[in-house]
């Protein structure tokens, strides 16, 4: 882990000695971030150890991006994080593609793509561009960020000039991906449904996605949805109870039409910004027995009645701050609270220069979803999430 984290603290510092800001050499621009936060809970553990606080919580990145025509672009992002048991500091290709822009209306992107979904998720790795430190957990959830971030595949993209009535911007792809036992996707899937074992999670037999935001008239105001559609499918093992007795059940999860659907807002003007988004995921599920193949049961999902709303003011140049309410729920009128997860969210943010920033913010939360007992094994439904983060990007 040490390794890792030097390696990409090397590049960086190899970059600074060239140039503060961005590098540019033979049209390849070159940019980074690291960081590094403390996590800690009033009771329970949530991402990390945090009960008793904890600053396994960090990331950093590099990417280079070159421009060898003015139509076609190529970049990559290296990538590494530490949140709790997750990503271990482990570097990763974040993101690698080629890009042919044709006009405004139409471009061509292949390769390890970002994935647009909702407002930020497309940026959600650069912590200069919003104010809090977590984004809301009912459209974000951070475990599945390593799934939810980047897919294999191809897209098309542009900006359609629609006269007075704005532009509207769009992505449209198909890809796939495969995730490893290791990833925060399978800690999630293993804690949201109880297995004690996960296999590598294979996404997209077939998935598709589109992506629209209509930026209208007036200056700051826009208006959008993404839609997700695929089928993923992974091997695990389920603790089960017969009679006194609890075994390890093999299972096959086969999920189909997994559907997100999302639609959002957001209003920039003068230095405030409001936001909102809808979230709803929807799937048919089917669990059959690893070993003969049997029928066990269904174990569909919709979320429809997850959302959140936001805002936030600059008061100076070196002070911003925001606030947010947001309400995850896994099933429809649901009274389980490890099915639900409400968080009221109040953040500072303090630009110290152009390159170093500093964030404090707490989290109010009511509900038990991805809540992990404290370290005397209880698990509250009311508690507080504290979290501190110093960036660094170039």
């Amino acid at each position: 882990m040490r390794n890792h984290y030097l390696i990409i603290l090397a590049g960086l510092i190899i970059c600074l000695m060239g140039n503060h800001q961005t590098v540019l050499a033979e049209e390849v621009e070159i940019h980074g971030f690291i960081s590094q936060g403390y996590l800690t809970t009033n009771q329970n553990n949530f991402l990390a150890e945090t009960d008793d606080g904890s600053f396994e919580f960090n990331e950093m990145g590099i990417n280079f991006t070159a421009y060898p025509t003015s139509s076609l672009k190529i970049g990559c992002q290296f990538f590494a994080m530490d949140l709790g048991d997750v990503g271990n500091d482990n570097i990763v290709v974040n993101w690698a593609f080629a890009e042919y822009h044709y006009q405004n209306w139409l471009g061509f992107r292949a390769g390890l793509l970002k994935t647009h979904f909702g407002l930020y998720n497309d940026t959600r790795d650069y912590d200069s561009l919003r104010t809090a430190i977590f984004l809301p957990t009912s459209n974000y959830i951070e475990l599945l960020r390593d799934t939810l971030n980047t897919s294999k595949g191809i897209g098309i993209f542009g900006n359609v000039p629609l006269g007075p009535a704005g532009s509207l911007k769009y992505q449209i792809g198909t890809s796939g991906t495969q995730t490893s036992p290791e990833t925060g996707s399978a800690k999630f899937l293993k804690s949201a449904n109880g297995f004690s074992e996960i296999s590598d999670i294979v996404v997209g037999e077939r998935l598709y996605g589109i992506h629209f935001q209509w930026m209208t008239p007036v200056d700051g105001l826009s208006f959008g949805m993404t839609y997700d559609s695929f089928d993923y499918g992974f091997d695990a093992i389920k603790p089960t109870r017969i009679g006194d007795v609890m075994i390890d059940v093999p299972i096959t999860f086969k999920a189909h039409n997994a559907d997100y659907l999302v639609f959002f807002g957001e209003y920039i003007w003068n230095n405030w910004v409001f936001a909102a988004e809808t979230y709803r995921h929807t799937e048919d599920s089917d669990v059959y027995h690893g070993t003969s193949g049997a029928f066990l049961q269904k174990a569909d999902v919709d979320t429809r009645e997850s959302f959140y709303v936001k805002l936030s003011y600059r008061f100076t140049d070196w002070l911003e701050t925001g606030y947010y309410y947001s309400r995850f729920q896994l099933q429809p009128d649901t009274d389980d609270d490890q099915k639900k997860l409400k968080e009221h969210c109040l953040s500072f943010r303090f630009d110290i220069n152009p390159y170093w920033l500093f964030k404090l913010e707490a989290h109010l939360m009511n509900g038990k979803f991805g809540v992990y007992p404290d370290n005397d094994g209880h698990i509250y439904n009311e508690w507080m999430l504290y979290a501190a983060k110093m960036s660094f990007s170039f």
